[in-house]
């Protein structure tokens, strides 16, 4: 932990620097020509500790130059809850409420502060101007905060909830393709002794309903010259496993008339089971999938810094809302041919592209498109997620990524999804988060770079 270095600039340097403030501008000269006069200009390098939470509050800071984060200790670790950059005001809250501080705030790059003392709050309040703008600064930084940390209060008690169950599905899934492996290898074993068995696979499958209704006339056919008046009903089963109408007849040719129907109905059961098999199969699958989907997510609190699949990311996202995806909705996916790895944390970017999609599927309603694009750069990876749902008002654009706003009815929207992912992407991961809407086309795009 480095501290900060103290020196001493000329007075001129000193109030344009506060000048250059958004709530220090608004005083008049002579209050920030005496403020000036009792500041300390302060350089931390990065990693430098500003103020430490549960420290006493003795200043306020003004930010002239560099990038500070602000972080609170949780139960899970620390919560990145802002970033702080030239022009904004540190440590007023603190001062105001007479309370130890509540975060401690971390230079994230070279920064120099001037550092003022608690009087200077007492200057900002006594100019309508200047209160005004501090009350609005500091209210709009509090529901950021406190949205964030509700969020992740939240998603903590969902992920240990989430973390049994997901041991609980993992296991029966599990079970149920091994079972359906065993099985599959128990019927092969059973069908071996069936004459016809190897008729099976012998031709494609008709994709074309017309042309496999013409596959199951002709075998059909095949059956009742064989002697078989009911082979009718075995003749669709028949069909999908493959058979060939020639070697079908040419094989019952060969055997005594009595085996005929027997190897008929137990080559037509094998591929109705094995059809139970396969559904069987990818259902277990499927929960493999959403228990893969879901795990980064249940063990957030336990992930640290690693290299993160990008197209594994998004497809996941996608397996989890599956169920909210409507038949006349088509999803397209328009990923970069070569894998994307990007250096961050799997559950923070899981949680980004399930509330982009979302919000993508939420816009198109019943009917339209959702495109998910990625493009690999030397140092960077870009991902847009773009709906058709039609176009966004720029009022609603301006405040999209304010905590608590939302244009979805009451009780289907918290308004923290944007605002959330707007701070795991631009604040933990140094990378852009931002939406356009131009020509009926809504696109959220995120900037990750490839590594810190």
């Amino acid at each position: 932990m480095t501290a900060p270095v103290g020196s001493s600039a000329p007075a001129a340097d000193v109030v344009a620097a506060l000048r250059r403030s958004a709530l220090f501008g608004l005083l008049p000269e002579r209050e920030v020509t005496e403020l000036a006069a009792t500041t300390e200009r302060w350089e931390l390098p990065p990693g430098g500790v500003l103020v430490e939470e549960g420290s006493p509050p003795d200043a306020l800071f003004v930010v002239l130059e560099g990038e500070l984060e602000v972080t609170r200790e949780t139960g899970g670790g620390p919560v990145l809850l802002n970033l702080c950059g030239p022009g904004e005001v540190i440590g007023e809250l603190g001062i105001a409420h007479g309370r130890p501080r509540s975060a401690t705030v971390r230079a994230r790059t070279p920064v120099v502060v001037e550092r003022l003392g608690a009087e200077a709050l007492d200057r900002l309040l006594a100019h309508p101007g200047s209160a005004r703008a501090l009350l609005t600064a500091t209210s709009r930084r509090l529901d950021h905060e406190h949205g964030l940390l509700r969020h992740h209060e939240r998603m903590a008690a969902l992920g240990a909830l989430a973390a049994g169950l997901l041991h609980e599905l993992n296991n029966p899934a599990a079970a149920v393709q091994r079972g359906a492996a065993r099985l599959r290898a128990l019927l092969a074993d059973a069908g071996a002794g069936n004459p016809l068995a190897p008729l099976a696979g012998a031709v494609a499958v008709p994709e074309d309903p017309l042309d496999r209704a013409d596959a199951e006339q002709e075998v059909s056919a095949r059956l009742a010259g064989a002697g078989l008046a009911d082979g009718w009903a075995d003749a669709a089963d028949l069909v999908r496993l493959g058979v060939d109408p020639g070697a079908l007849g040419a094989a019952l040719a060969g055997l005594p008339p009595e085996q005929r129907g027997p190897a008929v109905h137990d080559l037509a059961r094998s591929g109705q089971v094995a059809a139970l098999l396969d559904e069987i199969s990818t259902g277990a699958e499927y929960l493999s999938r959403i228990v893969s989907g879901v795990r980064p997510l249940a063990y957030a609190a336990d992930q640290s810094l690693t290299d993160v699949d990008v197209h594994a990311g998004l497809d996941q996202a996608l397996v989890l809302l599956r169920h909210k995806v409507p038949p006349g909705v088509r999803v397209v996916r328009d990923l970069d041919p070569a894998p994307q790895h990007v250096l961050g944390w799997p559950a923070d970017l899981a949680m980004v592209w399930t509330n982009l999609l979302d919000n993508a599927l939420a816009a198109v309603g019943d009917r339209g498109e959702v495109t998910v694009r990625t493009r690999g750069e030397p140092d960077r990876v870009v991902v847009d997620i773009e709906d058709t749902g039609g176009p966004v008002p720029p009022e609603v654009l301006a405040r999209a990524f304010d905590a608590f706003y939302t244009t979805k009815p009451i009780g289907q929207g918290t308004g923290l999804g944007l605002a959330t992912s707007l701070a795991v992407v631009q604040q933990r991961h140094g990378g852009e988060l931002g939406l356009t809407s131009e020509g009926g086309i809504t696109r959220a795009r995120v900037v990750l770079p490839r590594r810190r």
